[in-house]
């Protein structure tokens, strides 16, 4: 049966991201010859560049210092954002926070760190285009929950996939969300994302009106300004209630389908390595059935969360990732 949330089976999320994960396998260039003459990766590929990481105390936006010697990871936040941020009265959660406290953790053991505590500084942006550019700048760090695209990859740096997505869209009831039943329709869209750009190629008879934030777009559904938002699948599933309950989530599949991690600025020696070590760590311990990762992880995208993905659809995803990247499995 296939996931009525993603819509995918089994077998096909394997196929999806065996051919996602090989690309950051590719890039990661830590490949060895096993003794049966195959190729495989060992452990070691957690902790492996996929581009290489300047070594010098500035970066390659040449920006003085980094995160070892200021002692803050400065991340982009794009809004508040469920199921990846959110933000009350100054202090912030979501999955994307999850991982980025991971990964605080463990540069914080890094050899290279020369300051006595690393915090997470937020980098508030104006929007999903402005947040990208201060990665490409080098004034922010780190971003984590962005869509992997194709054209993003070749001026970003991906880490290893901690999630899942696709493109589709909150519609009133009967409507099922295809190309013939969007016609003539206004969808709503946040603008320079990776799923307005998948949507405007998708519906040739549809018009678009675009918001510069997520909270634009969901006040937007909300008041009546538009009957039909497209976006990011977790994104909307977890502002579903909230935003528009009545509404359907469709079409069955999504108009496209990625995998969703951090990229990372050249700001900091080897940023991308402990990165990747951070996610795959956390990923393991979801799989090991490591008590305080999974309630950290359930909360956002788990049963009782709006998301609602069982333990099982996401210790498989983990697996697949952990089995693909780096030949982990549970127990290892």
């Amino acid at each position: 049966m296939h996931d009525p949330i993603l819509g995918w089976h089994k077998s096909q999320i394997r196929v999806y991201y065996y051919r996602q994960v090989r690309h950051h396998i590719s890039i990661m260039r830590l490949l060895k010859a096993a003794a049966t003459g195959l190729i495989a990766l060992t452990s070691v590929g957690l902790v492996a560049c996929q581009k290489s990481a300047p070594t010098s105390e500035k970066g390659a936006s040449g920006q003085s210092g980094n995160v070892f010697e200021t002692g803050k990871l400065r991340a982009v936040v794009v809004d508040d954002v469920l199921p990846m941020v959110d933000e009350k009265d100054g202090k912030y959660e979501g999955l994307s926070f999850v991982v980025l406290n991971a990964i605080r953790d463990q540069l914080k053991s890094a050899s290279e760190n020369k300051s006595d505590n690393i915090v997470i500084e937020p980098v508030s942006i104006k929007s999903a285009q402005d947040g990208l550019n201060k990665i490409r700048s080098g004034e922010a760090d780190i971003a984590c929950g962005v869509a992997f695209t194709w054209e993003r990859q070749r001026t970003l740096t991906y880490s290893l996939p901690f999630a899942t997505s696709g493109v589709r869209v909150l519609a009133p009831k009967g409507n099922d969300g295809t190309p013939d039943s969007l016609k003539g329709k206004t969808i709503g869209v946040v603008k320079d994302t990776a799923a307005a750009a998948v949507l405007a190629k998708s519906i040739d008879e549809a018009q678009f009106q675009f918001f510069s934030t997520p909270t634009e777009a969901l006040a937007g559904l909300k008041n009546g300004t538009v009957e039909f938002l497209g976006g990011d699948t977790l994104w909307l599933k977890a502002n579903r209630q909230a935003t528009a309950p009545d509404a359907d989530l469709v079409p069955a599949f999504p108009y496209a389908r990625s995998s969703v991690g951090c990229v990372v600025a050249d700001t900091t020696p080897h940023l991308l390595n402990y990165s990747n070590l951070a996610i795959g760590r956390m990923l393991t311990a979801y799989v090991d059935d490591n008590k305080d990762v999974r309630t950290a992880v359930n909360k956002w995208i788990g049963p009782k969360s709006q998301v609602g993905l069982s333990e099982n659809m996401i210790g498989d995803f983990f697996t697949i990732v952990l089995a693909t990247t780096a030949e982990l499995s549970k127990g290892s």
